[in-house]
């Protein structure tokens, strides 16, 4: 059988002059490399994502507010992500802290929901929300996040999770849980505030050098609620409800005859003489208690 060899055996033909199967594959190798064949990085995908979603432009702001049938957004929120990064990249905050604004939007329903298990404690329901949406912000930003741009519907309720358990750690408020992950036992409520330190006012005071001074208080506060219940004992042996009353704006709040007078209803001269008859009072019973002690 005739062959025939051309360029050094790379072109083979039959007899016929038809080119061989080894000859038709050889031919049709491709001729790029495979990086250049791949698909292109996250970076190429992002400034695409970037060139399509300016958040100035009308169009752009009216489509990011179309929902498709079924039931999500025309432009989903991974593409969000990827048009934050872009500008972040190239330094327009402006744009950023827009498509920042319409991802948070579009999260709070969802961040509500999760959190509405400490409804009944609206600043901590407040606090869990506010660790939610600082760190989406965050990890929006972060190229390293790649787990938001994947699935971001469970990246989303994985991070309200997060801080909602984060919160009720703070405040004691989370239960043990068994092998099956069911609640077991009653949770031990302790603030972390009041893990962490007892006496804030006395750390909190920190002199120029940098070193915690603690003073002790000049005030004993026993000593104060001890003359507190005294005084109201004594006040006790004025029968009238009144002159309790003038008695406590006068002597223990020092306000003046004018403003005692407006408050009981009553003319300034009453006010004194009822006063004075009340103080008469009081310490002939102090008197006759001091005498009773003695004897």
């Amino acid at each position: 059988m005739e062959q025939s060899s051309k360029s050094g055996g790379k072109t083979r033909a039959t007899p016929h002059g038809t080119p061989s199967a080894a000859a038709t594959e050889e031919e049709l190798m491709p001729t790029v490399t495979r990086a250049a064949a791949a698909p292109p990085r996250e970076a190429d995908a992002t400034y695409e994502a970037m060139d399509l979603l300016d958040p100035r432009d009308p169009r752009i702001q009216a489509r990011l507010r179309v929902r498709s049938d079924s039931g999500g957004y025309e432009i989903p929120e991974i593409a969000l992500v990827r048009a934050i990064r872009a500008w972040g990249q190239q330094g327009e905050m402006e744009r950023v802290r827009l498509l920042c604004g319409v991802l948070i939007e579009r999260c709070m329903p969802e961040f509500k929901r999760r959190a509405a298990g400490l409804r009944h404690r609206p600043q901590l329901m407040e606090d869990a929300i506010a660790g939610m949406v600082e760190q989406v912000l965050r990890e929006a930003q972060d190229p390293r996040e790649v787990f938001m741009t994947q699935n971001f519907i469970h990246y989303l309720r994985c991070c309200a999770a997060d801080n909602f358990g984060r919160v009720l750690r703070q405040e004691g408020l989370s239960y043990r849980r068994d092998e099956q992950g069911r609640p077991a036992g009653r949770p031990l409520h302790v603030p972390q505030a009041l893990v962490e330190r007892i006496d804030v006012s006395a750390e909190d005071r920190e002199e120029s050098g940098g070193a915690v001074t603690v003073i002790a208080d000049p005030r004993d506060a026993t000593e104060e609620r001890m003359a507190a219940l005294e005084a109201q004992r004594i006040l006790n042996y004025l029968p009238d409800a009144m002159d309790r009353q003038i008695m406590v704006l006068r002597a223990l709040e020092h306000q003046r005859w004018d403003d005692i007078a407006k408050f009981c209803g009553k003319t300034e001269r009453t006010m004194r003489l009822r006063y004075e008859k009340a103080v008469v009072r009081l310490r002939q019973c102090i008197e006759a208690e001091t005498a009773a002690f003695a004897r």
